[in-house]
């Protein structure tokens, strides 16, 4: 047993060429692909699967049997449950120096595809720097060159996290230290370039710098 078509439907029937039999769907849909889909195609036997096809447009989640709300699957973990897994804290003890030297030696290889730092050229430095800005650091060889506190200046590290607000570095001494990135200057070397990072314009995680723009901004000298 068939139903009517809609009004709205009934109403613009003339303009897709449906015979009078309102009640009878299939005469609509033939006259639909045969509208929308290019001449011949349907003759040819290609879209016979689309005229048996249904798709749900209402499909709102819910189980028809149990008429609850699908629950949706987590593909990732939140911010607090890796806070409480420990995922990213990175502990003081049993951490060496030389431990962490082939993560530098990863960072210079991936340096050198992202800019080709060993064949630099003035015209091209301001297109190096854009694309420094938005680098992963990690691994990277950071110097603390100047500092609000007078006991960071000269503490020079391999970097194993960034965050919002500091660097983490582990030094030639085994020593795991945080640098605060406000008030602070860090150098680190690219062939025989210098390069310097102002901690008060570098204060965004490093995924959100990636895609960050940045505008220049003043920086008061200590």
């Amino acid at each position: 047993m068939t139903s009517p078509l809609p009004d709205h439907v009934i109403k613009h029937s003339a303009e897709l060429g449906l015979e009078k039999n309102w009640s009878v769907k299939k005469d609509f849909v033939d006259a639909f692909l045969k509208r929308h889909l290019p001449k011949g195609r349907l003759l040819k036997g290609e879209d016979e699967e689309i005229q048996t096809k249904y798709l749900m447009l209402d499909n709102t989640g819910v189980n028809k049997v149990t008429g609850k709300k699908r629950p949706r699957k987590k593909k990732t973990l939140s911010t607090r449950e890796c806070r409480n897994l420990k995922i990213f804290k990175v502990e003081k003890e049993g951490q060496t120096y030389d431990s962490y030297l082939p993560l530098n030696h990863l960072w210079l290889k991936y340096m050198e595809e992202l800019t080709n730092f060993n064949s630099f050229t003035p015209s091209k430095m301001s297109n190096v720097q854009q694309r420094l800005l938005k680098a992963d650091l990690h691994g990277s060889i950071l110097t603390v060159q100047k500092s609000k506190c007078p006991s960071y200046v000269g503490v020079t590290g391999i970097l194993l996290q960034e965050t919002r607000n500091t660097f983490l570095l582990i030094t030639k001494e085994n020593k795991v230290k945080y640098i605060p990135k406000q008030q602070s200057v860090f150098t680190f070397t690219l062939g025989s370039y210098q390069f310097t990072i102002y901690g008060n314009n570098f204060r965004v995680r490093s995924s959100e710098r990636a895609v960050r723009k940045f505008k220049s901004k003043a920086t008061v000298d200590f």
